[in-house]
């Protein structure tokens, strides 16, 4: 184990061990003040049961949901722009949205449902933010309530970089999200305050915690094991249509919670095939 490596929060994990912590919301709802352009002024993180039994919802289902004001906000944190993440995060704002909808008594838009994705792998040249909605062509919307802002932390990333100091700073607690232990340590005091050196004191606590650590290392180990499998896979003839092969690899990715759709380019299996090997497991 790397007791000496440094996980920022373009690391899911290391984000909710910074910012979802009940005694201490004041960070994030800094954070989403800037992303929402709204002003906060009652944050709650409550824990969350969102529908169970749908293969296509991750193993780790959202660990919490933001209460502010009259909106319920789940962040996802996408260290890569990969082809199942947009379906992937869109079946978990439409899990929350239909927990929400069966829990009330009444059908009704005055609660929004609003996922906000922290996206890497975009593109620095890209929006550094887009609102999605549900909406016809012509621009009419069908629902008011269902919101998903994506947010381009390429820029964000590239925007340090540049001398742009007044963008900096107003712009601070995103960029913070991925500047590692050397940057955020020799950041210029006219570069922070008091959010600034909260985070910076918070991500340091989780990053010195062995468990932490622990925990990090394995989930790289993992990611190692899978990429092994897939390769592995390839090598011995997936694409020739083996189907014992695929079926026993398949097995193998699904026992460590590998997304369904990663599974099938891996294998060549439909989605449908994989389901029903999740079933007989």
């Amino acid at each position: 184990m790397d007791s000496d490596k440094f996980y920022t929060c373009k690391s899911d994990r290391a984000f909710k061990e910074v910012f979802l912590k009940k005694n201490d919301s004041e960070p994030l709802q800094a954070l989403l003040e800037l992303i929402l352009e709204i002003k906060i002024d009652y944050l709650e993180i409550k824990k969350t049961e969102l529908l169970s039994g749908n293969v296509n919802i991750k193993d780790k289902r959202v660990d919490a949901v933001v209460y502010a004001g009259n909106k319920k906000i789940d962040i996802e944190i996408n260290s890569q722009d990969k082809d199942y993440v947009k379906p992937r995060n869109t079946a978990y704002i439409c899990n929350m949205y239909q927990s929400h909808t069966l829990v009330g008594e009444l059908y009704d838009e005055k609660t929004d449902i609003v996922l906000v994705n922290l996206t890497w792998g975009l593109g620095s040249k890209e929006s550094k933010k887009t609102k999605y909605m549900i909406m016809s062509e012509d621009g009419k919307q069908y629902v008011k309530n269902f919101i998903i802002y994506e947010i381009n932390m390429d820029y964000f990333d590239k925007l340090w970089y540049s001398k742009n100091e007044e963008e900096i700073k107003k712009n601070m607690y995103l960029i913070m999200l991925n500047l590692d232990k050397k940057e955020l340590e020799a950041m210029p005091k006219d570069k922070r305050d008091k959010i600034v050196d909260k985070y910076i004191t918070n991500v340091t606590i989780v990053n010195d915690n062995p468990e932490f650590q622990k925990y990090m290392s394995e989930e790289e180990d993992k990611r190692k094991i899978q990429n092994s499998l897939i390769s592995e896979a390839k090598n011995e003839g997936i694409s020739q249509g083996i189907s014992e092969e695929k079926n026993n690899v398949a097995k193998n990715l699904l026992s460590m919670n590998m997304p369904i759709e990663d599974i099938s380019k891996a294998t060549g299996l439909s989605l449908e095939e994989i389901k029903n090997i999740s079933k007989n497991l």
